[in-house]
């Protein structure tokens, strides 16, 4: 139940924080990088906020039962990358925001929250093509 919980913040924050990048792609910008995009860059904030709102709203775990393993792997997946590429920006980089090291950390919490639950088979909430496949005579 707790892992479902975990899921279900997980893509509530994804759909907001890329409904921020949608509207106002200078304030995550500066808070995370420490400059604001220009040309392109407010385009591709614009792009990386809707990736991040459709990741939610296809991660928000059903009413009936338990979050999918695809959304789970999908949010892990999605949660460790920006971890390790934000990680990255703020050892080679020169120019970061003061809430870059934050993310940081909360993205690699969530990874590491959401590891459990791809670990165990409980995790899938209906058989596998596998197990159809090895059902039949």
């Amino acid at each position: 139940m707790v892992q479902r919980y975990v899921v279900e913040a997980a893509a509530w924050l994804e759909i907001v924080v890329g409904a921020i990048f949608v509207t106002v792609p200078n304030i995550p910008c500066a808070l995370l990088f420490g400059a604001n995009p220009e040309n392109i860059g407010t385009a591709l904030a614009r792009w990386i906020g809707i990736s991040l709102f459709a990741l939610g709203i296809a991660c928000v775990p059903h009413q009936a039962g338990e979050p999918r393993h695809t959304a789970v792997l999908g949010l892990f997946v999605f949660n460790a990358g920006v971890s390790i590429l934000f990680a990255w920006v703020g050892t080679v980089a020169t120019v970061h925001g003061f809430l870059l090291w934050p993310a940081v950390i909360l993205h690699a919490v969530i990874a590491l929250a959401l590891l459990p639950q791809l670990l165990t088979t409980s995790a899938f909430t209906g058989p596998s093509s596998f197990d159809r496949r090895s059902s039949h005579p």
